[in-house]
């Protein structure tokens, strides 16, 4: 059993967080999952993969990779409709798909729902969700709550976190 360390409430191993006041449940040590090394080499652009491919019936895996540019980390995931981008906040029940909290995201200005990023079949879009500290794309501020196409190469800056992005 694992005891809240807020709480006290005991819950079984392996649950991430407490049920009673939604504080992050930590074992021994720091549980999580290193990030990926980044080789450029098997960056494939987006639009050598997507362009021409087939719109029948079967769906065509997508990765994004986000590079975390001041600590050289990449993170990746499947992007098969949407992935929301902001900071873990158990209290308000705030479980981003893509969690910079780790990566100094109160400190830059992250939001707790701060953007999202969505595929509609060939094309891949970012939304700014009315963060505080703002998206920008390449340098160019968005408006909330519309959606921007986001191409392979991409920098997008979230509050004072610089990101590149790749698909492949």
């Amino acid at each position: 059993m694992i005891k809240c360390p807020s709480c006290h409430k005991s819950h079984p191993e392996n649950t991430l967080f407490c049920d009673e006041c939604g504080a992050y449940l930590v074992l021994e040590g720091d549980k999580r999952t290193d990030p990926l090394t980044v080789d450029p080499s098997n960056w494939v652009d987006r639009e050598a993969t997507m362009v021409g491919a087939p719109t029948t019936g079967t769906d065509q895996s997508l990765t994004l990779g986000i590079l975390i540019v001041d600590l050289n980390r990449e993170l990746e995931f499947p992007l098969s409709k949407e992935l929301s981008i902001g900071r873990l906040d158990a209290a308000s029940a705030t479980f981003p798909d893509v969690d910079l909290t780790s990566y100094g995201g109160l400190e830059k200005g992250i939001s707790r729902r701060h953007a999202k990023i969505m595929r509609r079949e060939n094309e891949v879009y970012i939304e700014d969700m009315g963060s505080v500290n703002n998206t920008f794309l390449n340098g160019q501020r968005l408006t909330p709550y519309l959606q921007y196409p986001l191409s392979s190469g991409d920098e997008v800056q979230l509050g004072k976190l610089l990101l590149r992005v790749r698909f492949r």
